[in-house]
Parts: structure tokens; sequence; C-alpha cells
């Protein structure tokens, strides 16, 4: 059996192409050091709010209930990293021409947002772990942490993460502002996230099974919960959505002004 011989410049590519990687991921650490520990607390009051907060409102919590405060808890802290804090930073290094900046670097584009993902994916699993944590202590519930279920705990961070990139990159500072708030009130408010979706209308129940926010929180509420089969359809509106956005983001790191 002949084995694969790796030539002196496929080598030298992918160790510059590592080496891009690893430097990214530094300069986005320096970058957002002091903004961090923000999230971090941020999301773990978060958390609590819903788990705790939300309980209150609520005079008889069964099983089903919990789960559901539970589940939502964690997927609204997601949404809240992905869909809102990243996309508001993202505008504001663009308004200060930091995006200008990393168009001109000689690096690849997919490394730039391979960098971010890996920043603001870390960023975002203080609010999962306070959440699933809350969630035990709360209700005595148990997680069901597996391969996949991480797997899909990963696919949904990225989602949430690529459309908050893709909304920083198209719309202006104004715009972006604008979505998040729409995003954030449509997921506490009016999204079948925290509460079971029968008891929206049906045609609001059409146009949540479009989007990846509920049907992402479906994902996470099916895998680490168990308290429903995964739905193969879930699956496919987020891969959607998580190969959609970050296509356009790439897009968008590619232009030149």
């Amino acid at each position: 059996m002949k084995s694969k011989i790796i030539n002196s410049d496929e080598f030298s590519y992918n160790t510059n192409y590592l080496f891009q990687l690893y430097a990214l991921i530094r300069w986005s650490l320096v970058r957002y050091k002091v903004l961090l520990p923000v999230f971090t607390i941020a999301q773990l009051l978060l958390s609590l709010a819903i788990v705790y907060g939300l309980a209150f409102l609520i005079p008889t919590i069964d099983q089903t209930t919990a789960i559901y405060l539970s589940s939502g808890a964690t997927s609204l802290g997601i949404i809240a990293v992905g869909c809102v804090l990243a996309a508001q930073i993202v505008s504001t290094a663009k308004q200060d021409g930091i995006v200008s900046y990393q168009r001109t670097l000689p690096v690849s584009r997919i490394n730039i947002l391979i960098a971010d993902f890996l920043i603001w994916g870390v960023a975002s699993l203080p609010g999962v772990l306070m959440s699933f944590l809350a969630s035990s202590v709360k209700f005595n519930l148990t997680i069901n942490f597996s391969f996949i279920s991480i797997f899909l705990l990963i696919l949904s961070q990225m989602t949430m993460i690529s459309i908050g990139f893709c909304i920083a990159y198209w719309l202006p500072s104004n715009g972006v502002s604008l979505m998040t708030q729409i995003i954030m009130i449509g997921g506490l408010l009016f999204s079948p996230i925290t509460y079971p979706a029968d008891r929206l209308p049906e045609w609001t129940r059409i146009i949540y099974e479009f989007l990846p926010f509920v049907t992402s929180a479906n994902i996470l509420r099916s895998s680490f919960f168990g308290i429903e089969e995964i739905q193969s359809k879930d699956l496919l509106t987020v891969c959607f959505w998580l190969l959609f956005s970050s296509l356009l983001s790439l897009i968008a790191l590619s232009r030149r002004n």
C-alpha cells in the first residue's frame, strides 16, 4: 500500500493557513478581552431571569413547562450572543474601520469567519452552562449530554452567530440595532421557545417553521431534555440558515469598497 507523499508546497500552505487562523484568534481575543467578561455576566443574568423570573409568572409548573423554560433559557442565550451581541460588536467594528482593514489583510476570508465563530462560540458557553445548572437546581431536571446533543448545540451556536455576522455586514448601524431588537423581542415574547407552539395561531406556527430560532430551540429541547424526537425539518432549516448566512458573510468580506 503506497503512502501519500505531501510535497513542500502543500505543507507550507497548510502551515500558513493554520498560522493565519491562530493569529486571527489571538487578535480577536485582544480586541474582545474587556467585553467578554461583561458578556459572561450578562448571559448569567439572562439565564437566571428566564429560569427563575419567568417561573414566578406561572402558578403551576409541570415537567413540560419546566423543560420549555430550561431549554428556552439555553436557546435565548445563544440567540442573544449570536444575533444581538455579535451583530452589534461587528457593526461597531465596521464603523471603526476594522472590517475594512480585515479586507486588506492577505488572509483567507474563511479564516476570518472561523476565528470569530470560535471566539463567539466560546463566549456563549457560560450562558449555556448556567442555564443547565439553573434548570437542574430549580426544576431537578436531568440534562442528557451526548455527542449528538453537543454537536447540535454547536450547530445552533454557529447558526445564530452567522446570522449575527450577516446582519452586521450587510445592514447599516441603525438597521443592525433595529433588527437585533426585533429578534430579541420576537424571541422573548412571541416565539414559542419558552412555551409550546400550540398556544399560537396556526399561521404564526407556519412562519416559525421556516425561521432558525424556534427550530433551533426544538433541536436543543429534543437533544438535551428528550421531550420529543428530533425532527429532520428542524435540522434542515437550521443548516440552511447557517450555510446561507455564512455565504452572505463571506461575500460581504470579499467585497471591495
